[in-house]
């Protein structure tokens, strides 16, 4: 892969890189790689947020900026579509664009672009807008979670794929062998694979899963699972 051959790389460079905007398969690519080799580290502009640049052999130094978009809630309604989508159709590398935040109405983007932004970007859905840069220090994750449970008697990765997804546990075995599954966003395939607390498990075409906690036991003994699905 491209993106793992750019991160081997950085293994033998001790200049200062600064990455474009990773998503979390890329993020974990990079910490995996990278752990304990190599000083690095991840923001994306604001607490909680998904997308993220790496900053490597450096002092954190992240380039990146926020952008509050002014507009007529009579005529406009903000989508992360329809921000994301006027974004692009300006030519603009999917990997400067940070995370959309829709309902507070601000978007990141890599710093190097941010005058050419702020100059171009005058519209959206042929309703004008205006745009400044902004501190992101108030800026909250809109991340929704619906919190569910079952029970189970192992945390087998195959077993909680099974419950999480309503699916057999040989259906679950096929997703794995599809490569249809990931663990903390790298492609497991591994059915004997235990499952901790704060784990994130995406299901293709399921969603997106977090266990957020274990610890607890039913009358007949089975195990508990406390998890949240990303909405």
């Amino acid at each position: 892969m491209e993106f793992i051959d750019k991160v081997k790389g950085y293994l033998n460079q001790d200049q200062v890189v600064t990455t474009k905007f990773l998503d979390l398969n890329q993020q974990a690519i990079l910490k995996n790689l990278l752990r304990k080799k190599v000083d690095f580290s991840l923001f994306g502009g604001y607490e909680g947020a998904e997308l993220k640049r790496a900053s490597i052999n450096s002092n954190d130094n992240f380039d990146i900026s926020c952008i509050k978009i002014s507009y007529n809630p009579k005529y406009l309604a903000l989508s992360h579509q329809n921000i994301l989508g006027t974004l692009l159709s300006l030519s603009i590398e999917k990997s400067a664009i940070g995370d959309i935040l829709p309902k507070q109405g601000v978007f990141f983007i890599t710093k190097e672009i941010k005058d050419f932004i702020l100059t171009e970007f005058t519209e959206i859905s042929n309703v004008s807008i205006t745009l400044e840069e902004i501190e992101s220090s108030d800026i909250k994750s809109e991340k929704d979670l619906e919190e569910l449970d079952f029970t189970v008697d192992s945390m087998r990765l195959d077993s909680i794929v099974s419950k999480i997804a309503r699916i057999s546990r040989n259906q679950s075995l096929e997703m794995l062998k599809r490569d249809l599954i990931k663990v903390n966003h790298l492609t497991e395939t591994k059915a004997v694979k235990i499952i901790r607390d704060n784990d994130i498990i995406s299901i293709r075409k399921h969603g997106r899963f977090i266990i957020i906690d274990t610890s607890k036991k039913s009358r007949k003994g089975k195990i508990i699972v406390k998890y949240g699905k990303y909405v």
